[in-house]
């Protein structure tokens, strides 16, 4: 049981530690409507077809944007 806490906490901060450098990646992005994107995107977790209803854009150009 020890063990399996142990592990579970070594993946806790594993994903902690990812979860930070995802922030500091998006946040390294100059533009903050892409910043804004990419947040909704990969720390919200929500699909491209909400974002493109809550910022108003067509879900072909917020793929383009994301390239």
């Amino acid at each position: 049981m020890v063990d399996l806490e142990n592990e579970i906490s070594a993946d806790i901060d594993a994903l902690v530690d990812l979860k930070r450098e995802i922030v500091t990646a998006i946040k390294s992005v100059d533009n903050p409507e892409f910043r804004t994107l990419l947040e909704l995107r990969y720390l919200c977790f929500k699909p491209w077809e909400q974002i493109a209803l809550e910022t108003g854009y067509d879900l072909r150009w917020l793929y383009r944007l994301h390239q």
